[in-house]
Formats: C-alpha cells, structure tokens, sequence
C-alpha cells in the first residue's frame, strides 16, 4: 500500500490556498483537488503493514517541528499538475529527512525516489489532472492571484493513497 507522510499548515493559510483551488477549478474544468487539504508533501513510501506504518508515523509526530515555509512561486509538472512551490530551506529538508529516516524504518521508498532528501521538489498542488487548455487558463489565473507568502506549518499526516480512494488521512497530529 502507498502511503505520505505531509505536512498542513495554519488554518488561515489552509483556506487561503483552498479559495485560491477553488477558483483554478472553475477556471480549468478540474475539481480534483478541491476535496484535498493542500499540504506539502515530505516523504511517500510503500508498505504492506498499515499498523506498523501508524505506529511510526505517531512517533514521527514526536519528532517533528512547527516550522514556517515560504511559498515563493507556482509551477507546472507538464501536463498534468499545477503547484506553489516552498522555498527549500533547512527546516523542509530536515523535516524530509526526519521523516525518511523515520519511515523507512518500517517499509520502502515509494512513488519512484521522489519524495527522498535532495531528490524532490517541494510543492503544493492546486490544481491536477487537467487538460492541456485548462492548464493553461489555470496558469494564467493562478499567474494573477498567486502572491508570495509564508505560512506556519502546525500539523503532520498520514496519508492512505488507493488509486480508486487517492487521499485518506489515516491520522493528524499537532506539531509542537
């Protein structure tokens, strides 16, 4: 099974990028990620041992900080998804690698490498699974409304992805 492990932030910033994804879906024809709670993602692993994948992740929520992120730009994985992208700073890095170290403890690299220290590209999707013209109108209106910000993050999840159940939160935990 696929799991992540993400990062949310503080409830202002939440429904700030939450109007921000609403309006992208009306703009682009996708309402895939209005049901998500936007997150960075900081490790994605796979596992067949869901308990055990629990137990780590509530001793992961010990470990971890409250920590600020700035979001300093918007991007594109072509053609599919729309993102804000966190500045790479040390306190992502060392919340990825607290968070590989910890899960990789109880089971394996998931989604490709592609959430591993120094091999991924932080982000918050805002809007996915669109087609070629609505990423186009999505990058024009996120071009018009997207302002740098920063935000505090203060919460860590663990996430469930089934390809017909993709965002399952399994847990939250408030960070300290």
């Amino acid at each position: 099974m696929d799991y992540a492990i993400v990062l949310y932030m503080d409830d202002e910033k939440t429904t700030m990028v939450k109007g921000m994804i609403k309006e992208l879906a009306s703009e682009c024809g996708s309402d895939y990620c209005l049901g998500i709670v936007p997150h960075v993602t900081i490790s994605a692993i796979v596992s067949g041992d869901e308990e055990a994948v629990k137990e780590e992740a509530r001793n992961l929520s010990k470990l971890l900080k409250r920590g600020e992120i700035k979001i300093a730009s918007i991007g594109v994985f072509n053609p599919l998804v729309m993102f804000l992208a966190p500045i790479v700073d040390s306190y992502l890095l060392e919340s990825s690698k607290i968070a590989n170290d910890t899960m990789l403890k109880v089971s394996e690299i998931g989604n490709k490498g592609r959430y591993i220290p120094y091999s991924w590209v932080p982000h918050m999707a805002v809007s996915m699974k669109m087609e070629k013209e609505g990423l186009c109108k999505a990058f024009k209106k996120l071009s018009e409304i997207f302002t740098p910000f920063s935000a505090e993050i203060v919460k860590m999840a663990l996430i469930k992805w089934e390809e017909d159940n993709p965002y399952q939160e399994l847990a939250v935990y408030d960070l300290k």
